[in-house]
């Protein structure tokens, strides 16, 4: 009887460890991904930084008008995941205050379904909401970019 004992206890032995080298392995391929997953984030982040950064660059030289750098920058503050964000709508209000009022205006195709005399209502109302805003736009850019300039990959 003590055989059958000692070959039981050894199957048993073996069962626990093949589930022991199993449970290792799912735990690494676990943290695998874990890793891969923040690495996609971290990459994703820098991408969206670098945008931000070359946008707030083109606002400030003119080369892109203040709608629509506000526009796109808004957006990809709001698809940023960092640790230590601060609330775009208390750190950024000039670009909030320019998404509010071009956020729902049509573009691209758009634009051309709406008669022209509407078309050119809206564009006075973005125009002019740049020009009141300008000041607090570029001052938000600024601070965009002493915010994130040492963070670009280029």
């Amino acid at each position: 009887m003590s055989w059958l004992w000692l070959s039981l206890l050894l199957v048993g032995a073996t069962i626990i460890a093949g589930l022991a080298f199993y449970a290792g392995r799912l735990l690494r391929l676990v943290r695998l991904q874990s890793l891969q997953a923040e690495q996609a984030k971290q990459k994703k982040n820098q991408y969206l930084i670098d945008s931000i950064v070359v946008i707030s660059r083109a606002m400030q030289a003119e080369q892109c008008e203040l709608s629509e750098g506000a526009l796109r920058i808004w957006v990809l503050l709001d698809h940023l995941e960092l640790a230590e964000k601060p609330d775009p709508v208390i750190a950024y209000p000039g670009l909030h205050q320019m998404y509010e009022v071009v956020k729902d205006m049509p573009t691209h195709k758009a634009r051309k379904e709406h008669d022209k005399r509407h078309i050119r209502q809206l564009d006075q109302i973005r125009e002019k909401a740049e020009d009141d805003l300008k000041d607090f736009i570029l001052a938000d850019v600024e601070t965009l970019l002493q915010r994130y300039r040492q963070q670009t990959s280029s």
